[in-house]
């Protein structure tokens, strides 16, 4: 059995009957293996390539991997799950600090608006007094006025 290539599949010849297969048919789905094919054949190529980048060195036979490079695969294994348990401590203790700013900051703000609270109730209370004290004076004032008036109608 030869091997089978996408110019194979595309340039396959099949004879007619009478009762055969449509042709169309057959053309149609052996463009979609020709293509598929093209496109497996093109992933193969680029990790042959990344493989070659990866370890340039001499290919092992396929699927067999040496005590060297299993040890290796390990110790990045091992990299990377500390590069993990690293960056998800250092976003924990990040998120951490950034709460506790968060709530210093709360509470300062919310110190400052109870001290100036309490600072308007103070206001408040004495621009009661200070207006029921000009209140009293007023009336005062008032009543004077009307008894001066009163002395002065007695006049005439």
């Amino acid at each position: 059995m030869e091997k089978i290539t996408v110019d194979l599949i595309a340039h396959k010849e099949f004879s007619i009957s009478s009762k055969g297969y449509d042709q169309a048919e057959v053309d149609n789905f052996l463009d979609d293996i020709c293509e598929e094919m093209e496109r497996m054949e093109k992933e193969i190529m680029d990790l042959r390539q990344k493989t070659t980048v990866v370890h340039p060195a001499a290919p092992a036979a396929a699927g067999s991997v040496s005590e060297d490079q299993e040890n290796s695969f390990r110790e990045v294994l091992q990299m990377a799950m500390q590069v993990k348990e690293d960056t998800i401590r250092k976003a924990k203790e990040d998120a951490e600090a950034i709460r506790a700013k968060a709530q210093t900051e709360a509470t300062e703000q919310l110190d400052g608006l109870s001290d100036r609270r309490d600072a308007l109730k103070s206001e408040i209370t004495e621009l009661k007094a200070a207006a029921a004290d000009y209140r009293q004076k007023f009336e005062a004032l008032l009543q004077a006025q009307q008894e001066a008036l009163e002395k002065a109608t007695d006049l005439f």
